[in-house]
C-alpha cells in the first residue's frame, strides 16, 4: 500500500487548494490576473456595455473555433452543451454513429439513448486510434445522418485525427459534431476548414478559466437544423440565445463574472495567438513524457498511441494508480486525476493545461519518480522472496 485514505483538509477547502500543485484536466490553475477578475463585484448585465462585452467575447470565440459560424453562450458544464446539441439538432429522423473510446465517447452514446436519436457506437480499444479505413466502411450504404465524437477522449487521453474523420464525413454527405472541450486552445483546432458542423468547448480545460460556461459552435448548416422543430428545452433552446445574442444579451442570467474573466482570457489569447498557445501546450507535453523514456520509470507507461497535448494518461504497471494518486496529494500536495470505473486502479491522467511552469513540472515528475523506484523495490522483494 502506498498511502492511507487522503488526508483531511484543515482552514478550509480554499486554504487546502492554495497549497496544492494541480495536474487534472479540468479544472486547472488559473492566472492569478484572472482570477483577480473574479473577485470584484459583478455589473448589472442588462446594459449597453454587457452588450458590448457578449459581442466582443463572441469574436473571441470565433478564433479559438476557428470558425466565423455562430457562437451560442451558455451558463452550464460541458455535458450540458452535449444535451443542447443532441436537443437541438437531432430528432426521430437521424441515426447518428458515435466514436465510443472511452467515458465521453459513451456520454455521446447515453445521450442519444435518453432522447431517442437511434445509433450505433464504433468502439475504439483502450487507447488506441480510430481505424479511419474502417470508419469509411461503417458509412457506406448511406445508414446515417450524423457523426458524434470527442476530439480528444479524456478519459483515456486519446487523440482522435479530426481533420481526417471530417474528410469522411463530408464524403458521406453526414452532420459532423465534435465535442472539443479537452483540445481546443491544447490542440490544433480548425472547425471551418475541417468541414465540422458542431464544435463544443468548455471554460475549465485550455480555456483556463472556472467552471461554468459552455459553447456551441456551429456552422450554416447546423444553423439550418435548428429551424427543423422545438428542441425540446427552454433552457437549452440554442436558437434563443442566437436570437437574444443579436443584441449582445443572453435569454437567462448568465454567469456575468465568468463572462468578464472570460473576455480578458480571450484578449490574453489573441494577444499570444492560438499557435502559440498551441505550441506552449506541445512543449510543456512532450518535456513531460520525455522523462519516461528513463528505464526507472517501468511502473509507468504512456497509454494513448496518439496523446493529446492536453493531457498525457499514464498506464501503471506494478502499482495501485488509484493509490498513485492518493500519495501524490498526501505526501507532495500534487493533484493528478485517477480515471474512473475499471480503470481506476489502472491509470492516471496528467494535465499540462493552465498556469503552469517547469518548477511545478519537476516536482511531479521528482515524486512519480520516487513512486516508481518505491514500486521496483518492492517488486524485487517480492521475486527474491
Amino acid at each position: 500500500m502506498i498511502a492511507g485514505s487522503i488526508k483531511m483538509i484543515p482552514g478550509g477547502l480554499a486554504h487546502f487548494m492554495d497549497d496544492l500543485l494541480l495536474f487534472t484536466p479540468g479544472p486547472v490553475p488559473i492566472e492569478q490576473h484572472i482570477r483577480e477578475l473574479g473577485e470584484r463585484q459583478i455589473p448589472y448585465n442588462r446594459t449597453e456595455s454587457f452588450s458590448a462585452l457578449t459581442h466582443e467575447v463572441i469574436s473571441g470565440l470565433q478564433y479559438i473555433f476557428q470558425t466565423q459560424g455562430a457562437v451560442a453562450l451558455l451558463t452550464a458544464s460541458g455535458t450540458a452543451a452535449m444535451e443542447a446539441t443532441v436537443l437541438n439538432f437531432f430528432d426521430a429522423s437521424d441515426r447518428a454513429i458515435v466514436i465510443n473510446g472511452g467515458t465521453f465517447g459513451q456520454r455521446w452514446c447515453d445521450l442519444c439513448e435518453i432522447h431517442s436519436i437511434a445509433y450505433d457506437e464504433i468502439e475504439v480499444p483502450l487507447g488506441a486510434d480510430l481505424d479511419l479505413s474502417d470508419l469509411n466502411d461503417r458509412l457506406c450504404g448511406n445508414r446515417y445522418s450524423a457523426l458524434l465524437v470527442n476530439a480528444h477522449e479524456t478519459s483515456v487521453g486519446q487523440l482522435y485525427d479530426i481533420e481526417a474523420i471530417g474528410q469522411i464525413a463530408r464524403r458521406h454527405g453526414l452532420f459532423f459534431v465534435v465535442d472539443a472541450i479537452s483540445s481546443i486552445c491544447a490542440d490544433r483546432f480548425s472547425m471551418d476548414a475541417w468541414q465540422v458542423d458542431v464544435a463544443i468547448l468548455s471554460s475549465q480545460k485550455a480555456l483556463a478559466l472556472p467552471p461554468g460556461l459552455s459553447f456551441v459552435a456551429m456552422n450554416d448548416s447546423a444553423k439550418a437544423r435548428l429551424l427543423r422543430g422545438p428542441p425540446g428545452s427552454m433552457y437549452f433552446d440554442l436558437g434563443n440565445y442566437l436570437a437574444n445574442q443579436q443584441r449582445g444579451q443572453l435569454p437567462y442570467t448568465p454567469a456575468i463574472g465568468l463572462l468578464i474573466q472570460l473576455q480578458q482570457r480571450l484578449l490574453d489569447i489573441r494577444h499570444k495567438t492560438l499557435p502559440a498557445l498551441v505550441i506552449e501546450h506541445q512543449a510543456r507535453a512532450e518535456s513531460f513524457r520525455a522523462a519516461f523514456n528513463d528505464p526507472s520509470f517501468a511502473a509507468f507507461s504512456i497509454l494513448p498511441t496518439r496523446s493529446s497535448n492536453a493531457m498525457t494518461a499514464l498506464l501503471c504497471e506494478g502499482v495501485d494508480a488509484f493509490e498513485v494518486v492518493e500519495e501524490l496529494q498526501n505526501r507532495h500536495n500534487i493533484v493528478v486525476a485517477p480515471s474512473g470505473g475499471h480503470l481506476k486502479s489502472k491509470v492516471i491522467r496528467v494535465a499540462h493545461m493552465g498556469a503552469q511552469n517547469d518548477a511545478d513540472v519537476a516536482s511531479l515528475i521528482s515524486a512519480l519518480r520516487g513512486i516508481a523506484s518505491h514500486a521496483a523495490h518492492s517488486l524485487l522483494e517480492r521475486v527474491e522472496a
